[in-house]
């Protein structure tokens, strides 16, 4: 973060150093700006013009040590500037605030301070080139407000993502408590190039954008690279107590690249606070029958008038509290003197009174892993409550304790998804326009235990053919759960009314396909329900199935491999063995044998014929059917098998090709019992040739 911030710093000192030299035009599309006026004419000339307020003690501090003046007077000088005139108050040269926006002022130094009362009110560490004015004054009303916007030249690049250059109106009362007017309105946020800024795709997000202005360029009025929008500083003040306000500001982590603000003249007003509009809008309507006071008390008040929707109220005349029953805008003028009148506003909106339209019901929800915690859905009530009253109008709101509910305060945050913390509350629900006249209703949540254990398993499996048809035996979705205690919806893949299973209300469910499974069980004592879910997955066939032989031909006995996609899911058999986790099998005899599988869920067995290269070590052609006849098993398993068949002098007495059965003759006369010799000649799979030699016994 430190190396980021060096970098941008550097950045911003070579712009500052590419500056070679500056003009200033005060031509008809720029404003002009006058350095020659003293703070009090700047005050009490151009900012207040206002004789229902007493200025005095007027200070300012810039960037004198620089030789450099901060502070100055503006006119819009025919521009399409948004005041006509007014003070600039800048942390850079003054002068340097004039259009068009064709160069980047950065004018001061290190050397040049910040303010610390600037540092203090805004929480802002690392400031630079402070400039401003202050003044002490007296109201004769209850409330000020000022015009005011922001420009700067961080609005350029992306330094409005990091350098919060920041200003403040710092106004203190006579007990020394101080409080900065200068924020984004509706916000607490500081008014800067960070929190008012148009962003920088990829780099920062925008903010408050609502408030941003625009981004100048040659033919602005001013030099700044943005600006804001006008904005309205205001304070309740107490009439008569002196007040002091300090309008400051700096830039921020460096002294490069100035910024500016703009006071409207003849902006700082006093006027007569009348309260907050009670409207729907702010959620504080008055209601139909209601009575509502208007105090515009000031003391060394001369006269009052009163206004509604702009007609005169002569029977209030020279009444500083008016009682009212009506809606409308009203407005009160008061004066003190032929050079000193305020006067306030406020807006007033009658609606009827909200009333409970149905009881609501006593809620209850049901804590099934018994763990102290379930959420209920208060606002299953506000229909009930609401009924057909305009819910544009009212709402209805859900607290803990009675007083909460009538003193508006405290809601309920999440009323949707509350958790009660005992096993009976209650709740109180109000129906009102925000804070306004209210019916408040109560109603019962009750926590219900539940000792809940469920049999249902997390995942299933189901067998399916080639094509993804079920086969054999369906997995029974079991919820281990009584239908005395529970009933049951079933679901499938989606928890609407599309993916009800119809007519399965049972506590199993034997599914047909893979998929989610979900089914509602219904406490059938206290009527709450809860969600289970569980999963059914496909077995298919499967894709390979492959026997390797690892024992070598006319072995005694014989050892084999079985081979699938996954032999951990499977079970292997030999014949009409049992199923075995191991795949592999030894002491097989010769000849022919069955090798089957089956998956560990138990789907269909498939089975796979095997066969051993053999030959009898006897036979006898006797003619009893048994044994008759002498040949080699499993000729069809290797290639170009050829057999001689000779005695033991040598003499061939039979040669052929595969799997020929000899019966113990040569050109049809019967040989002598006794010991014969074979040789079988073959290529194993590599193409090699091989040979191999033995004997058996031909019995008579």
């Amino acid at each position: 973060m430190a190396v980021t911030l060096f970098y941008l710093v550097m950045a911003r000192k070579i712009v500052q150093f590419c500056i070679l030299f500056q003009s200033i035009f005060c031509l008809g599309q720029q404003i002009m700006v006058d350095q020659n006026y003293t703070v009090e004419e700047l005050v009490k000339d151009i900012l207040v013009d206002s004789g229902c307020a007493q200025t005095f003690n007027f200070q300012s501090s810039t960037g004198t040590i620089e030789g450099i003046n901060g502070i100055g007077y503006f006119n819009s000088n025919g521009s399409n500037f948004s005041y006509g005139e007014g003070i600039v108050i800048s942390s850079g040269n003054v002068l340097d605030a004039v259009g068009p926006n064709n160069f980047t002022g950065s004018s001061g130094s290190e050397t040049w301070l910040g303010d610390s009362d600037l540092a203090n009110i805004t929480g802002t560490s690392n400031l630079f080139n402070a400039s401003y004015i202050s003044f002490d004054f007296i109201s004769l009303t209850n409330r000020i407000s000022f015009n005011f916007l922001f420009a700067s030249e961080e609005y350029q690049d992306d330094f409005q993502c990091t350098f919060s250059d920041v200003f403040a109106f710092i106004l203190t009362d006579s007990n020394g408590n101080s409080t900065n007017l200068a924020l984004v309105p509706g916000t607490e946020d500081l008014v800067s190039a960070t929190t008012i800024r148009p962003g920088v795709s990829g780099i920062c997000e925008a903010q408050n954008i609502g408030f941003y202005g625009r981004s100048n360029n040659d033919d602005s009025a001013i030099s700044m690279a943005g600006m804001t929008r006008s904005m309205v500083a205001a304070s309740e003040v107490t009439p008569g107590e002196v007040y002091s306000i300090k309008l400051v500001i700096a830039d921020n982590l460096d002294s490069a690249l100035d910024s500016a603000v703009f006071l409207e003249g003849s902006s700082f007003s006093t006027d007569v606070g009348l309260g907050e509009d009670r409207t729907v809008q702010n959620g504080q309507p008055l209601c139909i029958g209601e009575t509502y006071e208007l105090d515009a008390t000031s003391t060394g008040a001369l006269s009052y008038q009163w206004y509604r929707n702009n007609q005169r109220l002569p029977q209030f005349d020279d009444t500083p509290v008016i009682n009212i029953s009506q809606d409308g805008t009203y407005d009160v003028i008061v004066d003190f003197s032929s050079t000193c009148s305020f006067s306030g506003m406020i807006e007033i909106e009658y609606v009827p009174a909200p009333h409970v339209e149905n009881t609501p019901l006593d809620l209850t929800t049901c804590d099934f892993d018994n763990d102290g915690e379930e959420a209920i859905d208060l606002t299953q009530n506000s229909p009930l409550i609401l009924g057909n009253q305009d819910a544009g109008i009212y709402q209805v709101n859900y607290y803990r304790y009675n007083r909460d509910a009538e003193n508006f305060e405290n809601e309920i945050e999440r009323p949707n998804r509350y958790f009660p913390s005992q096993t009976q509350e209650t709740i109180y629900a109000r129906i009102s326009s925000g804070n306004s006249c209210y019916e408040i209703a109560s109603f019962i949540v009750n926590l219900r235990q539940i000792s809940f254990e469920a049999s249902l398993e997390e995942e299933y499996m189901i067998c399916v053919d080639e094509e993804g048809f079920p086969i054999g035996d369906l997995p029974v979705l079991d919820t281990g759960l009584s239908t005395i205690d529970y009933s049951f919806t079933w679901y499938y893949n989606s928890y609407d009314s599309e993916g009800q299973i119809q007519n399965e209300n049972d506590s199993t469910h034997s599914a047909m396909s893979p998929g989610l499974y979900l089914v509602e069980i219904t406490n059938l004592q206290y009527g709450c329900s809860n969600l289970l879910l569980t999963s059914v997955s496909a077995i298919p066939p499967p894709t390979l199935f492959e026997i390797d032989i690892l024992s070598d031909l006319f072995s005694d006995v014989h050892t084999v491999s079985i081979r699938t996609e996954n032999n951990d899911s499977y079970m292997f058999a030999i014949d009409n063995g049992t199923f075995v986790e191991n795949p592999i099998f030894e002491n097989l005899v010769g000849g022919k044998h069955t090798a089957h599988i089956q998956n560990i869920y138990g789907c269909e067995i498939y089975s796979q014929d095997l066969f051993f290269v053999d030959y009898p070590r006897f036979f006898t052609p006797n003619g009893d059917g048994i044994n008759d006849t002498w040949k080699i098993d499993g000729l069809t398993e290797i290639q170009n098998p050829e057999i001689t068949i000779y005695d033991r002098f040598g003499v061939i007495q039979q040669q052929f090709q595969g799997e020929v059965e000899w019966d113990g003759t040569r050109n049809g006369n019967q040989v002598l019992a006794s010991d014969y010799w074979f040789k079988i000649s073959y290529e194993n799979t590599e193409g090699v040739p091989k040979e191999y030699k033995s004997h058996f016994t031909l019995k008579r």
